[in-house]
């Protein structure tokens, strides 16, 4: 499979970042702020976080809608040895279905805390063995697999190990490698730089510009006397990889095992405000622990790079390096109390508030909101993302999760004059509604203002309401009980018999328990639309051009009244032959000791048949 059949986002510039660490926690209940913050930092690629279960489902369609790709990962405490199984197979199945394609199964294997026992001797065998399993469980439903990511500086070659075994198909086939390259307070150019190379000492000024004392945890003499101590002129990516560019030694060891790239995508990585090689407040002093504008301003350099406005060492951001999705978007602030994330800097966070001047978010965020977008590749994107040109017209305005409830709108059945477009659908789930479910419904005049007591139809199979719109006090809110399950309810305007645009599908339930029975709501708004007039239409029309307008909306006005004519079915002609007057109903059907008949009834009778044999009629007199 060639790099460029690999799905990409619409207008990818290769910039992203990890969302949550909870499997549950994703900002629903602030979803609007979260959503706002991360189209303005025009992101494009998240990594989500999932229960192996589908937790992660709804946030992976709201990030499609935005046209972002989710990177899913399956969370399993101590997940070695293991593979995702059955029900990982059937969440993958759905989270494909949906558009989101790229799976992580596996983390940081080479750490012991990721395993149930004493990790094994042959841990990457076991490793390697389990991906396998769980990557052809994925390509079998339609996704793309990751070859795990390992710690920060773990120097392990599982690529040709999947060869050894055998199974090179899947590294041709639709394999990509996740990477965990955090930078670690080193420049992107690391381990080329001229303080690793050649031991370039600091002065004074930018030892106090870095942060002083707090980033440095020495002074200026025993900084200088480290980068002269540990000054090394042979350093190459290929013997010291714990940095941004460990992309090109991962590389490295798929071209040796295969002969071509795969994709290699940053699930964690970039640069955390004090955290420096090692662990944080770790152990190279020779660079500084990154303050919150230092990391930020580093992290957009590896953005940057990423969309192609500069280089590195003279070299453009290669193809097969698709993203960068650093750690981290938030922890408390997206309602994930844990301590250690927080003292990282993740991008939304007070934890450096008052020490550094801040409020509430690193400067990343508006860095990235300023910084233009330099698009890499555009698409291809995954069939699944299309969206029907209703959803394209209203935009946001179309609750994005009314496609998997199975609702859609149909078109009015005459535009050619005024009629009534939906303009705005929403849809409550069972966190959001308040109460019981219901529809409710507003119009709009031509001028946008709310109409009191205008009515409009729900229907349903075997019947149809009117229901008025309220006042004032009700917001203009016209409300309908749903007692149905998806798919019961169509719901369209018919106040002053204009045509209208019609929504179908509504009922209680969820996005993938269509029958389960669980209070949820809609709002449809609907509005007015007259068509756009000629320059010379901009008259008021005479009194032959208003009577012309009222004889057409008398006739809009009818048609859902009339009984379809047909003087050739055999129920009209008998009747013609016996006399029996005009029509009163249209055909219809019923059973009689179980058997079906067809009738229909006119002035002085009733003609029926049996459905089997509709040439034996008869009728029968009203006078019986």
């Amino acid at each position: 499979m060639e790099l460029h059949q690999f799905p990409r986002p619409p207008q990818d510039n290769g910039r992203g970042v990890h969302w949550s660490l909870s499997v549950y926690e994703w900002g629903k209940r602030n979803w609007e702020f979260w959503r706002e913050q991360v189209l303005a930092m025009k992101i494009k690629w998240v990594k989500i976080m999932d229960d192996g279960g589908g937790s992660g489902l709804r946030l992976a369609r709201q990030l499609i809608d935005m046209e972002i790709m989710p990177v899913v990962r399956f969370y399993r405490p101590r997940q070695n040895p293991g593979n995702i199984g059955q029900r990982g197979r059937e969440t993958v199945r759905r989270y494909v279905q949906a558009g989101a394609v790229y799976f992580e199964t596996n983390n940081e294997p080479d750490l012991d805390l990721e395993w149930r026992g004493p990790k094994p001797p042959n841990w990457l065998d076991l490793v390697v063995d389990h991906f396998i399993i769980d990557a052809d469980i994925i390509l079998e439903e339609g996704g793309y697999p990751a070859v795990p990511a390992f710690g920060v500086g773990t120097r392990q070659d599982p690529f040709a190990k999947i060869v050894e075994r055998g199974r090179r198909d899947i590294l041709d086939g639709g394999a990509w490698a996740a990477i965990h390259n955090y930078c670690l307070g080193r420049p992107l150019e690391y381990p080329n730089d001229p303080v690793n190379l050649d031991g370039v000492p600091i002065t004074q000024e930018e030892w106090e510009a870095a942060g002083g004392m707090w980033a440095w945890e020495m002074s200026v003499d025993a900084v200088n006397e480290a980068r002269r101590r540990m000054a090394n002129p042979n350093a190459s990516i290929m013997t010291d990889s714990t940095c941004f560019r460990a992309f090109e030694y991962v590389n490295h060891l798929v071209v040796q095992a295969v002969g071509h790239s795969i994709p290699i995508m940053m699930t964690e990585g970039g640069y955390n405000v004090g955290q420096r090689a090692g662990t944080t407040f770790g152990d190279d002093p020779r660079y500084p622990k990154p303050t919150p504008l230092t990391a930020s301003l580093m992290n957009l350099e590896m953005f940057r790079y990423m969309q192609g406005d500069r280089e590195i060492l003279g070299q453009k951001v290669p193809d097969y390096f698709f993203a960068a999705m650093p750690w981290l978007i938030a922890a408390y602030r997206i309602g994930v109390y844990a301590p250690p994330a927080e003292n990282q800097g993740p991008w939304f966070t007070h934890q450096f508030d008052r020490q550094f001047g801040l409020r509430g978010e690193l400067p990343i965020v508006q860095m990235l909101k300023d910084l233009p977008t330099r698009v890499r590749q555009d698409g291809p994107v995954p069939p699944q993302w299309s969206k029907p040109p209703y959803h394209q017209e209203l935009g946001r305005n179309w609750d994005c999760r009314l496609k998997y409830l199975g609702v859609r709108l149909e078109p009015a059945p005459d535009t050619s004059g005024p009629y009534w477009k939906l303009v705005k659908a929403q849809w409550y789930d069972e966190d959001e509604v308040v109460g019981a479910g219901y529809i409710f419904v507003k119009a709009l005049d031509a001028e946008g203002k709310p109409i009191e007591n205008a009515t409009f139809i729900v229907a349903r199979a075997d019947a149809s309401d009117q229901v008025p719109t309220k006042g004032a006090i009700d917001g203009y809110w016209g409300d309908y009980a749903m007692y149905g399950c998806l798919g019961t309810y169509n719901v369209r305007m018919n106040h002053l018999g204009y045509p209208s645009e019609t929504v179908t599908g509504l009922g209680l339930g969820l996005e993938d328990a269509p029958r389960l029975w669980t209070r949820t709501a809609f709002r449809l708004t609907f509005q007015l639309t007259r068509p756009s007039r000629s320059n010379d239409g901009d008259r008021l029309p005479d009194e032959a051009g208003r009577q012309a307008a009222l004889r057409k909306a008398v006739i809009r006005a009818a048609k859902p009244h009339l009984i379809p004519l047909d003087p050739s079915t055999p129920f009209h002609q008998y009747a013609r032959r016996h006399d029996l007057g005009e029509r009163l109903s249209t055909e219809f059907t019923f059973e009689y000791e179980g058997v079906q008949y067809r009738a229909q009834a006119f002035v002085k009778g009733v003609v029926y048949a049996p459905l089997h044999a509709l040439d034996r009629m008869s009728y029968v007199p009203y006078t019986e």
